[in-house]
């Protein structure tokens, strides 16, 4: 079966009343802002010391736009407004072919990335209140705080600055001390074991959008 590409596309139009999720991407002198959090972890490693690591961003409220939905979680990740800037250019990830390639963006502040999977269950929303439709959209920004110091909130346990460069260490389920030696940062208000390990999801947005940072280094060229 051959897939059309979308040659243009309008994040409004395409998430208005359908289900989405939407988060920042934060780089500060060169390294990257994840979380780190206890949920989510698959059992066989739940019981261990081990912390998922995840973007910042989440699913959306009622009536949310996708920049509304970016803005509230990261405040509420981050402890700190956030401003959202617009990317110099836009990818589109079909999840079910797999299928990633740059389109033009008519929305006034552009994501990086904007994925589309289709949904099991389309008539069935992920929680009362919230939209139902053929596809889940996940919409990832690039921001920056508004005030110089972040901290981890809502239930974020931790925030790691990651340099790009070592983000392939996570494929190994690396220890927080192997990062740290590497140049990572960690800021938590209280004390990480440094034997803890962490772990990527495999559906984990970031995978897609780290290798475009690393690969074109002109999207870290921002537009207001």
């Amino acid at each position: 079966m051959i897939f059309s590409h979308l040659e243009s596309l309008n994040v409004q139009h395409m998430t208005k009343n359908q289900p989405f999720c939407a988060g920042v991407i934060i780089i500060q002198d060169g390294y990257l802002v994840v979380t780190l959090n206890i949920d989510g972890l698959p059992p066989a490693i739940a019981r261990d010391c081990t912390w998922r690591v995840g973007g910042v961003g989440g699913g959306q409220e009622p009536n949310e736009t996708v920049w509304q939905c970016a803005q509230r979680e990261a405040r509420e990740e981050l402890s700190t407004e956030i401003e959202l800037l617009s990317s110099p250019s836009t990818y589109f990830h079909d999840i079910d072919t797999g299928d990633l390639y740059e389109v033009s963006c008519t929305d006034t502040i552009a994501p990086l990335l904007l994925e589309r999977q289709s949904n099991l269950f389309p008539y069935t929303p992920y929680r009362p209140g919230l939209p139902a439709g053929p596809y889940t959209y996940f919409c990832l920004l690039f921001a920056q705080p508004v005030q110089p110091h972040i901290q981890p909130g809502d239930d974020v346990v931790g925030l790691l600055l990651l340099p790009l460069s070592q983000w392939a260490m996570l494929q190994s389920r690396p220890s927080l001390e192997s990062l740290l030696e590497h140049g990572a940062r960690l800021i938590s208000p209280q004390p990480f074991p440094l034997h803890g390990r962490l772990w990527l999801p495999p559906n984990e947005s970031f995978g897609t959008v780290v290798p475009l940072l690393q690969q074109h280094s002109e999207l870290l060229v921002f537009r207001r």
